[in-house]
């Protein structure tokens, strides 16, 4: 019986010591990821800074992010990407190209560390990126036929103005605000793509193309001789009577906050020196499109 007791107390024990060991080892497996995943969130800005090299997600379209037809990487988002890095010793940009609704994806899968795409600062995209504060602030535009024949510098010309057909993007919200200030719908032309509407503009089809005051800046560049941005221009309104505005941004990955941090650092060297609107008119918008000084991606994300 004692023989008996004396094995069963000592297999007790061994199968206490080997619990243990295997609680032991898994702790140590446990604080081993957790180390490697806190270096690792550190490991976007250190690698860029010692590579001097950072990768970018795009979805090549202008004026956000794009590559030209000599390979350069560019864009309003790109340069001021390039110029906030490169205090930083970050001055070799290298662009990953994807569909836009695969940005996100793709940066949390680690195929890029920076969105550089004019994504506009949501809260819902909040909850999955770290934003970097706003750099440009993006409203609604009229491009015209050169010289503005017709005068047309809001939604509310068009609509007093019963001779002028505004054309828009199926499926945008811009036919939707002619409706609303008043536009009858017999007036409002609905356009597939780009190129479309922008012939139809030229060809004088329609009058205006109501957009994003991005599509448009790229429509005015696209025919500089031909068509216009309608400056002034007086901005819609929601059913509050608050201006509607867009802040796009960089996006970051969420465990890479200091990287993002760093960024803003020098986003804000570059508004005080006027760099950013430099930067900002290089890609044909204006003073108009500055963010507010004091706005920051986290009164955007509330």
């Amino acid at each position: 019986m004692r023989g008996q007791r004396s094995t069963s107390v000592a297999m007790r024990r061994n199968d206490e010591m080997r619990q243990r060991g295997t609680i032991a080892i898994v702790a140590l497996l446990a604080l081993g990821l957790m180390g490697g995943s806190t270096a690792h969130a550190q490991d976007a800005l250190e690698t860029a800074r010692q590579t001097g090299k950072v990768t970018v997600g795009i979805f090549n379209q202008a004026p956000w992010g794009f590559v030209d037809a000599n390979g350069t990487v560019k864009g309003q988002s790109v340069d001021v990407l390039k110029a906030a890095f490169a205090p930083l010793g970050i001055t070799e940009v290298e662009a990953v190209i994807t569909e836009f609704g695969a940005l996100i994806p793709g940066l949390q899968a680690r195929r890029f560390d920076v969105i550089a795409a004019g994504l506009y600062i949501k809260p819902e995209r909040c909850k999955v990126v770290a934003f970097g504060n706003p750099d440009i602030k993006m409203g609604e535009s009229f491009l015209v036929a050169k010289g503005n024949p017709k005068s047309l510098h809001s939604y509310a010309d068009v609509a007093q103005k019963g001779d002028v057909i505004l054309g828009a993007g199926r499926g945008s919200v811009e036919g939707q605000i002619a409706l609303d200030a008043g536009v009858p719908e017999s007036r409002v032309l609905l356009f597939p793509d780009m190129d479309s509407v922008l012939s139809a503009l030229i060809a004088g089809r329609v009058d205006v193309f109501a957009a994003t005051t991005a599509t448009v800046t790229a429509g005015a560049a696209a025919a500089p001789d031909k068509v216009e941005r309608a400056l002034p221009f007086t901005q819609p309104v929601d059913a509050k009577g608050n201006v509607i505005y867009g802040y796009p941004a960089l996006a970051f990955r969420q465990d890479d906050s200091d990287f993002r941090d760093a960024y803003n650092a020098e986003l804000e060297k570059l508004k005080e020196s006027g760099k950013l609107l430099e930067i900002l008119q290089a890609y044909g918008f204006t003073e108009n499109e500055l963010p507010p000084a004091d706005l920051t991606a986290a009164d955007l994300c509330e």
